[in-house]
């Protein structure tokens, strides 16, 4: 009997372990091509003018993200995992383009800190997940409901323009990503227990929870870059 306790904990690991290098994987592809697209798009003025200054080009954008995400999230197993792989390759350019102007507002120095201290959060959060004993699902729901309250304030502040609100919504916003980062990596520990290395779906959750990190990770630089990103000079 402990002979088979072993085993089976050994295996358990290492599916973990696995699954868990896919997706951190997939999260520094998807961030890599990010930055890379912004950096392209903040060098090519002609592409400036078309995003920035173009409504429809950005609604449409938005609208194709939102489609990725649900394809994503909804329909994953239908989708073969080359398509899968290139619509996360496609979000992550989308994103890189929509955020592409932090390097018209933000000076460089304060960008690359920023990217600094979020990643270091990014790991301790992500460790204290992975490595927690405490269900954080209750926990996590709260800082959901945060997370809509932020986005509601954020459209109030459209037409407000206060300075106050922007403050409280970034230091609640970062708040929230912090928890929302443990309990995400908690729930793919779970996701990991139940998918073995010849699994064929393997690949496939790899790419979703890395869509779920990745999405905390940019959304909780943004925040704190409304928080520490020092301006450019206009």
């Amino acid at each position: 009997m402990k002979k088979y306790s072993y085993y089976f904990y050994k295996n358990t690991v290492n599916n973990i372990n696995i699954y868990i290098n896919k997706v951190y994987n997939w999260v520094l592809y998807g961030l890599l091509i990010t930055f890379f697209t912004s950096w392209c798009i903040k060098k090519i003025p002609f592409f400036k003018k078309i995003i920035f200054f173009n409504k429809l080009f950005l609604f449409t954008f938005l609208i194709n993200q939102l489609i990725i995400i649900f394809l994503l999230s909804n329909v994953i197993n239908k989708l073969r995992t080359n398509i899968i792989n290139l619509l996360f390759i496609i979000y992550s350019i989308l994103i890189g383009i929509l955020i592409s102007n932090i390097f018209l507002i933000y000076t460089y120095y304060s960008i690359k800190i920023s990217f600094i201290i979020c990643n270091i959060i990014f790991l301790i959060m992500s460790l204290l997940g992975y490595k927690s004993k405490i269900n954080l699902t209750k926990i996590g729901n709260i800082s959901l409901i945060f997370i809509i309250n932020i986005i509601i304030n954020n459209l109030i502040n459209i037409l407000l323009k206060s300075s106050f609100i922007i403050w409280i919504t970034s230091y609640l916003g970062i708040l929230s990503f912090c928890i929302l980062i443990s309990w995400d990596n908690q729930k793919l520990k779970e996701i990991g227990i139940c998918i073995s290395k010849k699994n064929k779906k393997l690949k496939k959750y790899s790419i979703l929870g890395a869509l779920i990190l990745y999405l905390d990770l940019i959304n909780l630089n943004l925040l704190n870059l409304k928080l520490i990103g020092i301006k450019k000079n206009k």
